[in-house]
């Protein structure tokens, strides 16, 4: 009896000794940080007893970890990749397409931009998705706005014309209290600079680049790009921009700013800040009556040296459940990348505080160029954008951008496939 005892304990225990661990590389973010404990510990409950469990390890610097990565062919089984880079790593063979892993329903299922992030143009296939979206649009100081008699817009139709946000920012300009009427986080560095400001071009019928013949000249530099650029330089002159050096707690620390144009990700930070004074401002419309905003972020992808490409899909569908993609909104503040999700978020659901968030997510958002090249894409504009703010010539500073990102598709022979254009 005694024998027999043990051998069914451990046949019981086979399964859990024989247990496949795959591993996941994810980024480092204190926001981030209670959903990968929460992640790993509800996927090992759920698969231990199928024979597979899961390590989540956040990396510091993950884009210097992904590169040493790819080039040593070193990664765990999956990895977070930030979404304008996947054009990049699935050009040079780095992923494995994620199709398999997926029923149509669910792929159906994602916010438009978000499954655009993730699709690689030349073969259709799908190489990274996101848990989440983001957004940028204006978080306002409704104090200094109702003392200055200024509208407050409360859905994505009824936003600001250009003409009501100059308005708006000189009126601001003249409230006491009111240092500089917008901050536009000219702290931040790196892709900041391009996500944060391509919607003005965007809005105005231009773009980074042109996405059917892949050329930047003619787009980046047309004259729609250089008049809204211009503008936002006169905003500059008039000195109603908080400066490069003014932190970045003018709007919700010492309030020296009336507005800033910003992402989901300062939720925690303006709320503390402002409480009852906080009020979400949908993106203007910046030419007529245009608007568009940034989307995306960190998404899951498959290393394409992986050996445990079925577990790690199988992981990564666990982690896109509606439930799962919920969750993620609720602890990081991040927008729920399924449109199912949305109703069961508490911060992004119907009446929920981050409602307009939502709603900006699943009508305005536009895409950032799928492309291999959009590295340097996103630097030229970045480096012109900071130039031009430092009171450089527009037309130039656009016109150089331009040029340096067409001479990298050129050096890169077109990058094939993309060389053909649509």
């Amino acid at each position: 009896m005694r024998t027999l005892t043990l051998t069914l304990a451990l046949t019981a225990l086979a399964p859990l000794a024989q247990a496949k661990q795959i591993t996941v590389w994810v980024i480092e973010g204190q926001s981030e940080r209670p959903y990968f404990l929460h992640v790993e510990k509800a996927f090992n409950a759920a698969y231990s007893g199928k024979g597979t469990t899961v390590k989540v390890t956040p990396i510091p610097n993950i884009n210097d970890a992904l590169k040493a990565g790819f080039l040593s062919k070193k990664l765990p089984d999956v990895v977070m990749v930030d979404g304008p880079n996947m054009a990049n790593y699935a050009w040079s063979g780095q992923l494995a397409p994620l199709d398999p892993y997926f029923d149509k329903a669910t792929l159906q299922d994602l916010l438009p931009a978000i499954r655009a992030q993730g699709t690689y143009g030349p073969d259709g296939k799908l190489y990274s998705i996101s848990p989440y979206d983001s957004t940028v649009l204006l978080w306002g100081n409704k104090k200094y706005l109702q003392q200055a008699g200024i509208r407050i817009p409360k859905s994505v139709k009824d936003a600001w014309t250009l003409t009501e946000f100059q308005d708006a920012l000189n009126k601001l300009s003249k409230v006491k209290g009111v240092t500089w009427p917008l901050d536009l986080k000219l702290n931040y560095s790196g892709e900041w600079l391009s996500y944060g400001f391509a919607p003005l071009l965007q809005s105005c019928g231009a773009d980074l680049i042109n996405r059917k013949t892949w050329q930047a000249t003619g787009t980046l530099n047309s004259p729609a790009s250089v008049k809204i650029l211009t503008t936002l330089q006169d905003w500059k002159k008039k000195n109603w921009i908080v400066p490069q050096s003014g932190g970045d707690n003018r709007f919700f620390g010492d309030k020296s700013a009336a507005l800033v144009w910003v992402g989901n990700w300062m939720w925690r930070d303006h709320k503390a800040g402002l409480g009852n004074d906080l009020v979400l401002i949908p993106a203007p419309k910046f030419c007529g009556n245009k608007q568009t905003s940034p989307n995306g972020g960190w998404s899951w992808a498959i290393p394409q040296t992986s050996p445990n490409k079925q577990e790690a899909g199988a992981f990564i569908n666990f982690a896109m459940s509606k439930t799962q993609v919920a969750k993620y909104a609720d602890i990081t503040g991040y927008i729920p990348s399924r449109k199912s999700a949305t109703p069961l978020s508490k911060v992004y659901g119907k009446g929920g505080e981050g409602e307009l968030m939502a709603e900006q997510a699943a009508t305005i958002a536009l895409v950032r160029p799928v492309h291999p090249a959009y590295p340097v894409i996103s630097k030229s504009f970045g480096d012109a954008v900071l130039n031009i703010l430092n009171g450089a010539n527009v037309k130039a500073e656009l016109d150089k951008a331009a040029r340096a990102i067409d001479q990298d598709i050129a050096a890169n022979k077109g990058y094939p496939p993309f060389n053909k254009s649509k």
